[in-house]
């Protein structure tokens, strides 16, 4: 399934736009609509750590529907500048824009975790959220992220990474995924990865919600549904992470 159609599914499934965020954290403003798990400590977490000013550039990297990147920028007085590889993310985002009071101060473009297509030193930060594994090569994606930030600028991100590397028992892009070996490679400095487990916690709960409810009118609940009984068995097999890294200079 592409990521076209899980977002359509998204837009038009009633438990994954009011349910879920319901389950998962209900103090995240309404307009966030998540697509991906990180609780609003989390986003004041990266808030803290990419330590954006007024008016600086965030670079919003597999941004999905945009909904973290723009309440990142908002809580910072920061634009924004999205990057996806869906169209239809991209096209989601941007109709979103007014609802984060952000009108003429984000933008949202189609590109990829290793080629968004954006100038050089352009970024005075940027962020992954939850996309990090899917990049055939992190050190790529880390070089292209350190490519357009400014020198000082942090890119932070969160993911998963396995608790043994090569487990064959987790999916192929979590294997060898190992966030800080990814950004020191690419040159960044003062690399740091965090476990967070209690965001963990808030995901099971959205899993197990999920698997109580009905989908049979609702193919957005029955995609999360696919993803619960997946992931469920080989939750423990995995560590919840937030990295962060920064442009030397």
């Amino acid at each position: 399934m592409s990521f076209d159609d899980a977002f359509a599914r998204y837009e038009r499934s009633p438990w994954l736009r009011t349910r879920f965020q319901e389950v998962f954290d209900a103090a995240l403003p309404a307009e966030v609509e998540p697509f991906s798990f990180v609780p609003l400590d989390g986003l004041r977490e990266l808030s803290t750590v990419l330590a954006l000013e007024p008016d600086d550039l965030l670079v919003d990297l597999a941004c999905g529907r945009g909904g973290p990147g723009m309440w990142l920028a908002r809580a910072a007085g920061a634009r924004l500048a999205g990057v996806d590889g869906s169209a239809v993310a991209v096209a989601q985002a941007a109709a979103r824009v007014g609802a984060f009071g952000l009108d003429g101060r984000a933008t949202f473009t189609t590109g990829d975790l290793a080629a968004t297509g954006l100038p050089d030193g352009c970024a005075h930060g940027a962020v992954c959220v939850d996309a990090f594994q899917f990049a055939p090569d992190p050190v790529a994606c880390a070089r292209e992220v350190l490519r357009v930030l400014r020198p000082g600028g942090r890119f932070a991100l969160t993911t998963w990474e396995p608790r043994r590397a090569g487990d064959r028992k987790v999916p192929e892009r979590f294997r060898r995924l190992d966030a800080a070996r990814a950004l020191a490679t690419a040159g960044f400095a003062g690399v740091e990865v965090v476990e967070r487990p209690g965001w963990e916690v808030r995901r099971e709960a959205v899993y197990e919600a999920a698997l109580a409810g009905d989908a049979t009118t609702d193919d957005g609940l029955a995609l999360l549904q696919m993803e619960a009984r997946k992931a469920l068995p080989r939750q423990d097999r995995l560590r919840r992470v937030r990295a962060v890294g920064r442009r030397p200079g």
